[in-house]
């Protein structure tokens, strides 16, 4: 992996951990999404209105595996808002939990990615909802879909 690959990788992350905060901040909920980079450096964003949120990520897969055989994906984020195992919490349990994969990690053993971010939802006084974020979490694990 590449300083480069890194910068690549980050953006896409960073992009995807903000949609989030910013829908759990209007609605106190974000549907599970699929957030794409191609190898040509555009991103993608896949959603649906399922309300089940299982069915929606099996949904976000299925739409990924039809993708990822274009052969095309350099990165791929499937986010989903999910409670942090009990053996990976700290202190609070809510999260955003981004499935990560990379083009340019498949030839690595753990070349996937979950990354748990832990959030609360916030209140100053009578003011707006907003939402903290806390310390990232990474678990490795083999890749799935970028393989």
């Amino acid at each position: 992996m590449t300083n480069e690959d890194d910068t690549k990788a980050l953006q896409i992350l960073e992009k995807a951990v903000y949609k989030a905060q910013n829908s759990l901040e209007a609605t106190k909920h974000f549907q599970p999404f699929l957030m794409l980079r191609t190898d040509a450096g555009e991103v993608e964003v896949y959603e649906n209105k399922i309300e089940d949120t299982q069915e929606s990520y099996a949904a976000l897969e299925a739409i990924l595996s039809k993708r990822i055989q274009d052969n095309d994906v350099d990165i791929m984020l499937l986010v989903v808002d999910t409670v942090i195992p009990d053996k990976f919490v700290q202190d609070i349990s809510s999260s955003i939990r981004v499935h990560l994969e990379e083009k340019s990690q498949k030839h690595n053993k753990i070349g996937a990615r979950f990354l748990y971010v832990p959030y609360a939802l916030c209140r100053v006084g009578d003011g707006e909802m907003f939402v903290k974020l806390h310390t990232p979490i990474p678990v490795g694990f083999p890749a799935e879909y970028i393989v």
